[in-house]
């Protein structure tokens, strides 16, 4: 499946973007606050062999339009009939595109799942990416204390969520603010 925006396309992932993902995560600057990377090509198929069999995970690529090269990946996990978690958001993108792609799967989310509400769950200590979220509509659900196990060290989780109201009101915003963009 592909989803296309005016920047970025979302590609289901494949066995074949084992590579591209495995080298992404090795970014210690992009994984800086996530789970412990794959230690070999052979354990990132394992996983995408794993997720892609899954049904309650949609995992993308994301896709520089212009270029035709991978950028990053974004999914929607722990999929239930009213709401999932949107993560494994990691990219070598511009702004531009990486709120694009975010806008790309909350809109599949939303309307192609006809689901509720969709949250993601930030380590704490990544302030860029919980500082992005302040500046959405999303909704700030709070802290969950201890939700990750990093490196044997137990790290509370930030929860922002998006319900059809706050998402349509971030798309409105990202299309005014991107119409006369060209990148």
């Amino acid at each position: 499946m592909k989803i296309y925006g005016k920047f970025v396309a979302l590609k289901s992932i494949s066995l074949n973007d084992s590579f591209f993902i495995y080298k992404l995560r090795q970014n210690k600057i992009i994984s800086l606050y996530l789970h412990e990377p794959p230690t070999s090509i052979t354990d990132q198929k394992e996983w995408i062999k794993k997720n892609i069999k899954n049904n309650k995970t949609d995992d993308f690529v994301i896709i520089n339009k212009k270029k035709n090269k991978k950028i990053g990946t974004i999914a929607l996990d722990n999929i239930t009939s009213n709401d999932a978690e949107w993560g494994r958001w990691l990219s070598k993108g511009s702004s531009i595109e990486n709120i694009e792609a975010i806008i790309l799967l909350l809109n599949y989310g939303f309307k192609k799942k006809k689901l509720k509400k969709i949250y993601s769950l930030t380590n704490i200590a990544n302030k860029k990416v919980i500082s992005f979220h302040r500046n959405t509509p999303a909704i700030n659900d709070g802290i969950i204390k201890y939700y990750f196990s990093i490196k044997n060290k137990n790290i509370d989780a930030v929860k922002y969520s998006f319900n059809i109201k706050n998402f349509l009101k971030f798309e409105n915003s990202f299309k005014t603010m991107t119409r006369l963009i060209q990148l």
